[in-house]
């Protein structure tokens, strides 16, 4: 009697997920491992089908990982160290075992959130780009440019995507007389300590650390009337220059009070 069971026809091997990976890709990973081990099932799926679950499994198990350092040599287990130096398994101290696997849990679980947030700022501008596209042809308008300090609202207003374009500026050689300028200034005028403070962290004087163009905006909003000052101010206007433009993604959820709130997506704001 031929053999009647269904050929297992899916290629990808079956890999487990890497400590750290999200909760959802785990929950899809065993959900997907069960369809791959269940022979009558997988025998009911399409051809499309399989191809569907093997690069959804496949996907899962490509997530990015921070693995151990460790390597095998005639059965025993080496853990290698920064100096690319090999331990013995059984002489590393328990302690760091439970210290190697917090750190590779976070960093996997890290790696992974980043690059879903690479992923969403990459489809969020490609798709506010199209969709500026489309509106522009309905309009008869010849699109152009990229997508920029643009906002978009959901039909009932609950969510607000932005898209903003800022420059980013950067100082050149001139910045050096603009100090020298403002040094001048400062041992010919009665500085009070706000400006004096200013001027120090726009130059990285003190416990700060080199120059700072943020910095060096404020000071240029001061109103001072002295021709050293104004030569300072000459000087950094020389100084910076537009290095170039940045794109960022912002999107917020409509509170009750009807303000729109922002939804973070950095780890200092969750």
């Amino acid at each position: 009697m031929p053999d009647q069971s269904p050929v297992f026809p899916f290629q990808a091997p079956l890999i487990p997920l890497p400590s750290g990976a999200p909760t959802l890709a785990k929950h899809l990973h065993a959900m997907l491992s069960i369809v791959r081990r269940h022979a009558p099932l997988a025998g009911m799926l399409s051809e499309q089908e399989i191809a569907a679950t093997d690069a959804a499994f496949a996907a899962l198990v490509g997530l990015p990982a921070a693995k151990a350092s460790v390597e095998v040599l005639n059965s025993k287990v080496y853990w290698r160290d920064e100096d690319e130096n090999l331990t013995l398994e059984s002489m590393v101290k328990p302690h760091r075992f439970l210290e190697d696997d917090f750190v590779r849990t976070v960093a996997t679980a890290a790696l992974s959130t980043s690059m879903t947030l690479a992923r969403l700022k990459a489809l969020s501008f490609a798709e506010a780009q199209a969709l500026i596209d489309t509106l522009a042809s309905a309009h008869g308008v010849k699109a152009g440019g990229r997508a920029g300090n643009v906002s978009f609202v959901s039909y009932d207003r609950a969510f607000k995507v932005q898209i903003a374009v800022q420059e980013r500026l950067a100082v050149n050689a001139n910045i050096v007389t603009a100090k020298t300028a403002l040094n001048e200034w400062l041992a010919a005028a009665d500085a009070g300590d706000e400006v004096r403070a200013l001027i120090n962290a726009a130059f990285g004087l003190g416990d700060q650390d080199g120059v700072r163009v943020a910095e060096l905006v404020r000071l240029k909003r001061l109103v001072i009337n002295h021709p050293l000052w104004n030569a300072a101010m000459a000087a950094i206007d020389d100084a910076l220059e537009v290095a170039g433009k940045a794109q960022y993604l912002r999107v917020y959820q409509r509170a009750p009070d009807g303000k729109y709130v922002q939804i973070p997506l950095d780890l200092a704001s969750v």
